[in-house]
């Protein structure tokens, strides 16, 4: 069985983003880009202090990407007769999110990135089929699914926090369904804010979320 522990979101003026960060750390974590900070601030929000040394992957997908490093680094190379920095070739590169956050972070084993190509169409159905996998081969112990996005006026961060064993404050298990419901939920971005609205206000015992990806194939969560 797998356990739901966390439904998060959050959202920050892309310039709070280093200040809410050294209010967690108790001091900056630099040269950071933006996506780092963003995964940083939701892994701490999702994962009490002692249970970040516990095995853990991060599967996270975004629309955004490092568009806006990108952006810098393109501009420094077009307006600049000098080589850009490194850190901000660095920033461009999404996986270096996982790497830097892996130091205050140390149950962190595995990452993977996933680029979406539309704002209104999400993969977490396919993240929590594969965290689901993952945690009845006993590979972790808990399993980080987020959608992370940074624009110019807004930075936010959407987090599931799923594991392989029930927790106090656990708030409901989930399963793979192959016979998905005629009222299953649409796979969008907002999933964890209508799965926390499900859990306070709504009135059935499961929610099924759809694939529309794998049109067959839906994750059900069940009330504890």
């Amino acid at each position: 069985m797998v356990y739901l522990h966390t439904a998060l979101n959050q959202q920050f003026p892309p310039a709070d983003l280093p200040g809410a960060v050294r209010a967690v750390l108790g001091k900056p974590l630099r040269r950071a880009a933006g996506l780092t900070q963003l995964a940083l601030l939701g892994a701490f929000a999702c994962l009490p202090e002692e249970r970040r040394h516990l095995p853990t992957a991060l599967l996270w997908q975004s629309t955004s990407g490092p568009r806006l490093e990108t952006i810098t680094l393109l501009e420094e190379i077009c307006t600049s007769a000098a080589e850009p920095m490194p850190y901000d070739f660095l920033a461009t590169q999404p996986a270096i999110a996982a790497a830097q956050i892996q130091p205050m972070l140390p149950g962190l084993h595995s990452a993977m990135h996933i680029p979406l190509d539309s704002e209104k169409v999400a993969n977490w159905s396919l993240l929590l089929n594969l965290a689901i996998e993952w945690l009845n081969e006993e590979r972790y112990a808990q399993v980080l699914c987020a959608q992370l996005d940074l624009w110019p006026d807004s930075a936010s961060g959407h987090w599931l926090c799923v594991g392989a064993e029930p927790l106090e404050n656990s708030l409901a298990s989930l399963q793979i369904a192959t016979e998905p419901s005629q009222e299953a939920q649409a796979d969008t971005p907002d999933v964890p804010a209508r799965l926390a609205d499900w859990l306070n206000h709504g009135k059935t015992a499961s929610l099924s979320l759809h694939s529309p990806a794998a049109p067959r194939l839906a994750v059900e969560f069940t009330r504890l």
